[in-house]
């Protein structure tokens, strides 16, 4: 990289502090989700105190970045601060997994490269830094459940005996309705736990149950529901969702404003608060151990849905409306790749016939 002709001096506390300000207005503009901001503002968190926020960011060498990563590897995952962190075959490994160093390493190069485009360093040290190697599918593999294995897991909560479960799982029309709409519609976690009472109505058009959801890059759409799932719904709102807590101060305005977040939240916990991804994937990854011998995430069920929607013959344009892409080049990873269904096509098509 040619060196710029002026360099301005500036510590890595400024430079992160200037750069996210670029990724927030980024956000605004419907460019980069607010997940992702989230999570880009803690691994920066992490590079600041890592290599010190006074440090002058063009004197950070790849060597510095290396060492970083290696100390970051070694620290806990604060994603998990309630249980153990759990991998592909079952172990629990110390420290941070690859995925979330290959995450780290992502900001932290985006922050070089705008800093060597604003003249902030003379040379961007990642180039000179291997990326985190991370596990790679192999082809053709399952992600997914089966049908059979789907239709299990759907009825798993009303076929546990509440005498066996402790007092935060004795929500079994919550469970069974959060797992009903994960193998039936796909929706992503975060979808499902944004979601709100109001959220649910009858469409307009159709006067069928939809489920308002709020999707990546602030793309809003209608999921549809289908009526037993609507009226297990129904039921636990009816029957079993915890009250909201109690203001333990009235004084306490941040608080005020997550009880009255609660209120209104579809989902919530056994004390009542709005249920949080994490949550999600610790109740969905009880359910699929306990009735189907092995590990599943929510993405998992989303993939479920789809796939078999996509191989029941649903059309590729209808699949990418469900589950909210923008591009049908996404969806059609869902869809049966096999030579059998090209050759279908082919024959049935009206120009193939004598």
């Amino acid at each position: 990289m040619a060196k710029p002709e002026r360099l301005s001096d500036i510590t890595v506390r400024d430079a992160t502090l200037e750069y996210l300000e670029i990724l927030e207005r980024r956000v605004l503009r419907g460019q980069l989700a607010t997940s992702t901001l989230t999570s880009y503002r803690r691994d920066l968190d992490e590079f600041t105190t890592l290599l010190g926020p006074e440090t002058d960011l063009d004197s950070i060498e790849a060597d510095d970045l290396e060492i970083a990563m290696t100390r970051l590897a070694k620290a806990p995952d604060r994603r998990y601060r309630v249980g153990l962190k759990i991998a592909e075959d079952g172990s629990t490994p110390p420290g941070r997994g690859p995925y979330s160093l290959a995450r780290w390493f992502a900001a932290v190069r985006g922050l070089f490269r705008w800093a060597a485009d604003k003249g902030y360093v003379q040379v961007d040290p990642t180039l000179k830094v291997t990326p985190p190697r991370t596990p790679s599918r192999a082809a053709g593999s399952r992600v997914g459940l089966r049908l059979d294995e789907a239709l299990v897991l759907r009825g798993a909560p009303s076929a546990r005996a509440s005498g066996q479960l402790r007092a935060d799982q004795r929500l079994s029309l919550r469970d069974e309705a959060i797992l009903r709409l994960l193998v039936e519609s796909g929706p992503r976690v975060s979808e499902l736990c944004g979601a709100n009472r109001s959220d649910i109505r009858l469409h307009e058009e159709t006067r069928t149950p939809v489920l308002h959801v709020r999707g990546k890059g602030q793309k809003d759409r209608d999921l549809p529901l289908s009526q037993p799932t609507a009226e297990l719904i129904e039921a636990y709102l009816a029957e079993e969702r915890p009250a909201p807590p109690s203001p333990r101060s009235a004084r306490d305005a941040a608080e005020r404003r997550r009880i009255d977040d609660a209120a209104g939240a579809l989902f919530v916990s056994i004390r009542g608060w709005r249920l949080a991804p994490r949550d999600v994937q610790r109740m969905v990854q009880r359910y699929t151990k306990e009735f189907l011998g092995r590990r599943a995430t929510p993405h998992s069920l989303r993939h479920t849905a789809l796939t078999i929607l996509a191989r029941a013959g649903v059309d590729i344009a209808t699949v990418a409306q469900i589950a909210g892409h923008a591009s049908l080049s996404t969806t059609s990873v869902y869809m049966d790749d096999s030579m059998s269904a090209a050759a279908e096509a082919i024959e049935g098509s009206p120009l193939a016939q004598p």
